[in-house]
């Protein structure tokens, strides 16, 4: 089971989809990894989407390493490009989330079904990008049960 928080959400999907990174690429493994699941919780999980509304400052374009870089590096690193993994995956937003918005866990969403795979979403409503990682908030009771669900 992996999961992770934003950028740490990016992570938790990319290190899902190693097996499907391109054939050149150095992280790639041969075959999927040996995981129950994925809970992103408001991901960076769309590059493209990210990058059009600036979530987090461009963190996209800068993890890259710049526009000069973002087409030719996005097939290596940008989870909606990597799919479909194979690997059951739930993504977990706050639909009032300014710092990564949900429709970059919808657009990520979109992509898996157009690849052929379903991937939970679930959007909590008055719940913005902290909550979920804080322990007493009720957002982060409905990420612990989605963990639970995908864990067993």
């Amino acid at each position: 089971m992996l999961t992770g928080h934003s950028a740490g959400g990016h992570l938790a999907l990319w290190a899902a989809s190693r097996h499907v990174l391109p054939a050149d690429a150095p992280w790639r493994v041969d075959g999927p990894p040996p995981l129950r699941g994925v809970v992103a919780l408001a991901p960076i999980a769309d590059f493209e989407i990210a990058q059009k509304l600036a979530v987090c400052g461009g963190a996209a374009r800068q993890l890259l390493g710049g526009s000069a870089h973002f087409a030719d590096r996005r097939p290596y690193a940008d989870p909606a490009l990597l799919l479909p993994t194979g690997i059951a995956t739930t993504l977990v937003q706050g639909r009032t989330d300014l710092v990564v918005p949900e429709a970059v866990a919808e657009s990520y969403a979109d992509a898996a079904a157009r690849a052929g795979e379903v991937v939970g979403l679930t959007l909590l409503e008055d719940v913005g990008h902290f909550p979920l990682i804080d322990p007493v908030a009720d957002a982060c009771a409905v990420v612990v049960e989605e963990i639970a669900q995908l864990a067993w």
